[in-house]
């Protein structure tokens, strides 16, 4: 997927946050939970859209559905000093919020950053949902607390496949044999 220079530093970093907030210090699936303490914690964290996005991003985990990829992978193109940056007024009209997310829209969008803040948080949760250039995640407790592997959602690679995969497309040597 293709992405400008701000969503694809971006998406990086949402990542690895996700990645943090994937287990517990004990490897233990932690997400469901994690995600509903951010959530609790939004005016806390709130602040931090401005400097430290990817940090407040999660809150909108799984809260967006993309009735027009077209329109989203335009946006996901824009860098926010362009003038082609869409604003959340004008991208919105192709993002569905889920109902549960409606309280935490308002919150960000009373901030003088929401808006850009939405807009990013969006482009981001569609490239979490559809960039299959991204690397194989491991498996994730999905929302519903389930693991990805236990839906029977298993690509038929595992991760030291996909890592060696990974290496050899950045020119080192493979280890298969």
């Amino acid at each position: 997927m293709k992405k400008s220079y701000y969503f694809s530093e971006l998406s990086s970093s949402y990542d690895g946050e996700l990645q943090d907030l994937m287990t517990d210090s004990e490897g233990n699936p932690a997400l469901k939970a994690r995600l509903t303490e951010k959530r609790q914690e939004l005016k806390a964290i709130l602040p931090m859209i401005e400097f430290s996005p990817e940090m407040v991003l999660p809150v909108f985990y799984d809260g967006f559905s993309f009735p027009n990829a077209k329109a989203m992978t335009a946006a996901i193109m824009c860098e926010p000093d362009d003038g082609d940056f869409p604003s959340w007024n004008d991208l919105s009209s192709n993002v569905v919020i889920a109902s549960w997310a409606t309280p935490l829209l308002d919150a960000v969008l009373a901030e003088s950053a929401g808006e850009l803040f939405m807009v990013t948080a969006a482009c981001l949760e569609f490239i979490r949902k559809f960039d299959t250039s991204a690397p194989v995640a491991e498996p994730s407790e999905s929302e519903s607390g389930k693991n990805d592997e236990e839906d029977g959602d298993d690509e038929g690679r595992d991760l030291a496949e996909a890592g060696d995969d990974w290496m050899a497309e950045q020119g080192f040597d493979s280890f298969k044999s």
